[in-house]
């Protein structure tokens, strides 16, 4: 069975205006603002780190001489009221809680993508059931996490000789989270699952994901009109459209793998029918030996 793009973007766009869609956008829209904060902070926080170091230690011990030294005190201190001005957000903490937080937050937003597949995968959104949706929810989010980091790791690796192996790797693996969270498969099994069911539907695979990567422009060009205005009001700007987005294009991609038929492998999974019963497997009775 094929994807019907139109159909996978209709059907995407229709889950996110349900309910259940505009609770996950907000979601995901608190996220990407607390991941702004915690980004900002930790620009910050580096920065002033650098900045102190230089301060504490003498041209000497940094192998400078003093005209270096000042000029490099007075870089650092231009950088750091620079992205003071840049990060209206940031929190008054050190880079390892800034840090520590991003990562904190990274596994949250993957344990959310894994249940908004999971709502997005059902067969209409009044049927998901919690249970269903924290089904082993700790080990998908950790395969999700890993599984994510090592794709976009061969992605990155494949973009920088050429474009074209990124994105067929992109595509090879596109519906990897699908597979764990729909099928609960760890991320090597999805990740080879993915490569094999989206053939005969790769360029279409393609075409959705380029249209989402279309489409996710939309939370820069929001960013960036308000962000005229204030800088605090273009990142909030950006977090609402970005949880919108980042729902949508859950939507769209699981639509589109619950069209390949990918999602019904729990049915194969389930006990075979009983072998039907032989009507000669008995007794004989007079009739029978009559024949």
């Amino acid at each position: 069975m094929g994807i019907d793009i139109g159909q996978a973007l209709r059907e995407g766009a229709s889950r996110t205006a349900a309910r259940h869609g505009l609770a996950l956008a907000a979601v995901f829209a608190g996220i990407a603002l607390l991941t702004t904060v915690l980004f900002q902070t930790l620009s910050v926080a580096a920065v002033d780190t650098v900045l102190a170091t230089l301060q504490s230690a003498s041209p000497g011990d940094l192998g400078l001489t003093q005209t270096e030294y000042e000029q490099a005190v007075s870089e650092a201190e231009t950088s750091l009221g620079n992205i003071r001005d840049a990060s209206p957000l940031a929190l008054g903490v050190s880079v390892g809680p800034a840090a520590a937080g991003l990562v904190a937050l990274a596994l949250v937003g993957e344990a959310v993508s894994i249940v908004a597949v999971r709502v997005f995968a059902a067969e209409s959104p009044g049927a998901v059931r919690r249970d269903d949706l924290t089904e082993n929810i700790l080990l998908a989010t950790l395969n999700g996490f890993v599984g994510g980091i090592i794709v976009w790791g061969l992605i990155a690796f494949g973009a920088v000789f050429l474009l074209l192996p990124g994105i067929a790797l992109a595509v090879l693996f596109y519906f990897m989270r699908q597979e764990i969270a729909i099928n609960d498969k760890n991320f090597v099994q999805a990740m080879a699952d993915s490569w094999r069911i989206t053939k005969g539907n790769r360029i279409r695979v393609f075409v959705v994901g380029a249209v989402l990567v279309i489409v996710s422009r939309l939370e820069e060009v929001s960013s960036a009109a308000v962000g005229v205005v204030s800088t605090t009001g273009g990142a909030i700007a950006a977090s609402v459209v970005g949880g919108l987005l980042a729902a949508f294009g859950a939507a769209v991609a699981t639509r589109a793998y619950v069209q390949l038929g990918a999602g019904d492998e729990g049915a194969e999974r389930a006990e075979p029918d009983e072998e039907p019963t032989d009507p000669y497997d008995a007794a004989l009775g007079p009739d029978d030996l009559s024949r």
